[in-house]
């Protein structure tokens, strides 16, 4: 027999069902829910502040390009960057003037951190002069670019421009800091460009001599040679 008929016949009487209770929904109000997202941010802006105190990243001057040995150096051929160093001391910090007339002591490759034992006044008795000299177009290397290495040879030339004797070499190995444009000219001839060499002090004058009585000749060096 269902339940509904004994409870009939019973006249017993069925509780009614308990009504659902409603959700009820948690407002962006409620105390609890504020402090969690305060105390969230809190963590965010605390951490931030902990990366930032620890960052012990300087900003220090880099070459653009690659620098020859006797090149200046000058804001011109510089870059900032930013890096983590454990002794700044020996690099030449952005915050710091450059120098005035330094130029390189040695060659730097393009990104390269610039150091103060890397740079020498104009001045110094130890540091090559740029001199720069009349060259024949097909008499030095196709590609020369600043940064090159070549030997100097002179023929000297008669008093009627012919030339005398054997080939003489009068400097090698010299570093090349420039070369003149494609388009440009030397002396008044589009023959001859203007190719820029870093020599050392001493033979600076025997440089200048040879090639007021002769023609120059550039030979390239091959990279690794002495």
């Amino acid at each position: 027999m269902s339940a509904t008929k004994t409870a009939a016949v019973t006249g017993a009487r069925i509780p009614a069902s308990p009504a659902g209770a409603r959700a009820v929904r948690r407002r962006w109000r409620d105390p609890r829910l504020v402090v969690g997202v305060l105390l969230v941010c809190a963590s965010v802006v605390g951490m931030t502040w902990v990366i930032t105190a620890s960052d012990d990243s300087v900003a220090v001057w880099a070459v653009a390009d690659d620098v020859p040995e006797g090149s200046p150096i000058s804001l011109d051929v510089l870059t900032e960057v930013q890096v983590r160093l454990a002794d700044p001391d020996p690099y030449l910090l952005a915050s710091s003037a450059v120098p005035r007339d330094a130029v390189a002591a040695r060659d730097f490759a393009a990104g390269e951190l610039v150091t103060t034992v890397g740079l020498r006044s104009a001045d110094s008795p130890d540091v090559a002069r740029v001199v720069t000299l009349p060259v024949l177009r097909h008499q030095m290397p196709a590609d020369l670019a600043a940064g090159d290495r070549v030997d100097v040879y002179v023929v000297e030339r008669g008093s009627g421009g012919e030339p005398q004797g054997a080939p003489r070499l009068v400097l090698r190995s010299a570093i090349v800091t420039d070369v003149g444009d494609d388009g440009g000219s030397f002396g008044g001839t589009s023959l001859e460009t203007g190719v820029a060499l870093a020599v050392p002090r001493d033979d600076v004058a025997t440089v200048v001599e040879a090639q007021a009585r002769g023609t120059v000749t550039l030979v390239d060096v091959p990279v690794g040679s002495s």
